[in-house]
């Protein structure tokens, strides 16, 4: 982790989200992310791992590029 680096954990679980879906054959979009992300919250009883997948929540919600008119 780069000091620093405000969103490295962020990055980190993005970056293992999008391995997994990839490699269960799901679609790589921010709806399927945002679901991940979703349901880890859900079964996610450590607080700052929680912390991370709500921050790293808020910022794929922030950035939609596959909605219509983005």
């Amino acid at each position: 982790m780069v000091k620093g680096d405000r969103y490295a954990l962020q990055k980190e679980t993005l970056d293992d989200i999008i391995h997994n879906l990839i490699y269960i054959g799901a679609p790589v979009n921010n709806k399927t992310i945002m679901r991940h992300i979703m349901n880890q919250l859900m079964v996610e009883n450590k607080a700052e791992r929680q912390e991370i997948l709500r921050v790293l929540l808020q910022l794929i919600v922030g950035y939609t590029p596959d909605d219509p008119g983005v």
